[in-house]
């Protein structure tokens, strides 16, 4: 009797058990800036400066202009856009590691339709580590009227 109590067991258990299955982890969002450039981006020049990057200790810009309002180039036919992420630690500071696992960026033209993508890969400042990361992209078109920047990572 116990051997069919303990199979009868093993077989209720055994049914409920929903299977595993691998999965990548949840990429974390650690920061995100949409840039307005109006209706087309010739001659302009857009700026964000975040002072608490992905609510932590770095501080980030992030600039995009036409060559031309820049006076590089009058007959560029491009957008640049400039992405720089920064830190400083003070000797003694404990801070935690800022990890960025990479970074989307996306353009659209004036009806919402996606003209640029484009994804970058990340970077790492150590624990109670200062650092500099930037990357720059000189191939927008100039039919972007809005940016979105969005940083993955977290800190830990």
């Amino acid at each position: 009797m116990k051997l069919i109590t303990l199979l009868a067991f093993i077989a209720l258990v055994g049914s409920s058990v929903a299977p595993v299955v691998a999965q990548d982890p949840p990429v974390s969002l650690l920061e995100k800036y949409t840039l307005g450039v109006g209706q087309d981006s010739a001659g302009v020049t857009a700026a964000e400066y975040d002072k608490f990057f992905g609510g932590g200790t770095a501080r980030s810009v992030v600039t995009y202009f036409h060559r031309s309002s820049m006076q590089l180039n009058p007959v560029a036919t491009n957008g640049v856009l400039v992405l720089h992420v920064s830190r400083f630690v003070r000797p003694g500071e404990i801070v935690f590691a800022l990890l960025c696992f990479g970074i989307e960026v996306r353009g659209f033209d004036a009806a919402g339709t996606e003209v640029y993508s484009k994804d970058l890969d990340g970077f790492t400042f150590g624990d109670s580590k200062g650092g500099r990361a930037t990357r720059v992209l000189r191939d927008l078109p100039l039919s972007i009227s809005k940016l979105e920047v969005t940083f993955l990572g977290n800190y830990e």
